[in-house]
């Protein structure tokens, strides 16, 4: 191996720096079917359980949280993430953008994860096995589990970040020459809007803080039933 490869090599070994972007609690999830105060505390959940398979992850080096809300900003401080303040509450793709500026100054020779905070059945090495698929790709994304929308964006050093998150994002991001990584791990392609999708990430296992919320469909017993259809 010429020694410019193996420096090549070397850096798309280098943990990544994950960007979570987060809306304020009272704005996130207007599609979940629940009374105000049990939506924000859903969103909290997601979002704890999401930067906690971050931050136990070896292939991430760093967690940046954009947010505006403080609740949220304070919780991802307590898990050892950086928040960094989010300018727009309204668009993702630009939050997203603060966060990706901040970790490129951060750490301007890794990588770029860029991970929605509804994702409360994420798992470390399913954070690992999606670094793993987006490997010789410059730019790569994960499509949710119907496979129109987003739920990760992956980017090597020194590329470009750029993101269309959304409805029907999926297209959107092959059309900028992302990447699919179809083989993702089901729990990276599970992101929570509504009721059914909830319903369906418990079958999937939850992480422990949304877990306490509504149960994990095994062990616990529900601290409040979910509403029937």
């Amino acid at each position: 191996m010429s020694p410019t490869n193996g420096y090549a090599a070397q850096l798309l070994s280098l943990p990544v720096t994950a960007v979570v972007p987060v809306k304020l609690l009272g704005l996130a999830k207007s599609r979940l079917a629940l009374p105000h105060h049990e939506r924000r505390e859903l969103v909290l959940a997601f979002a704890v359980d999401t930067v906690v398979a971050l931050t136990g992850c070896a292939e991430v080096g760093a967690v940046i949280v954009v947010t505006a809300d403080p609740d949220i900003a304070h919780a991802a401080a307590r898990l050892g993430a950086r928040v960094v303040p989010d300018p727009d509450t309204t668009s993702l793709d630009e939050a997203i953008a603060v966060g990706v500026q901040a970790a490129i100054q951060a750490r301007p020779e890794a990588g770029v994860l860029v991970v929605p905070a509804d994702l409360p059945c994420l798992r470390p090495e399913d954070v690992t096995e999606v670094l793993r698929q987006s490997r010789g790709f410059p730019t790569s994304f994960v499509p949710d589990r119907a496979g129109t929308g987003t739920t990760m964006v992956a980017c090597e050093q020194g590329e470009a970040v750029v993101t269309r998150y959304g409805r029907e994002s999926a297209a959107r991001h092959t059309e900028l020459g992302l990447q699919a990584l179809r083989a993702a791990p089901v729990r990276a392609r599970h992101d929570v809007d509504t009721l059914e999708d909830l319903r369906h990430a418990i079958t999937l296992g939850l992480g422990a803080s949304t877990a306490a919320l509504v149960g994990d469909g095994a062990s616990r017993t529900p601290r409040r039933p979910l509403p029937t259809r």
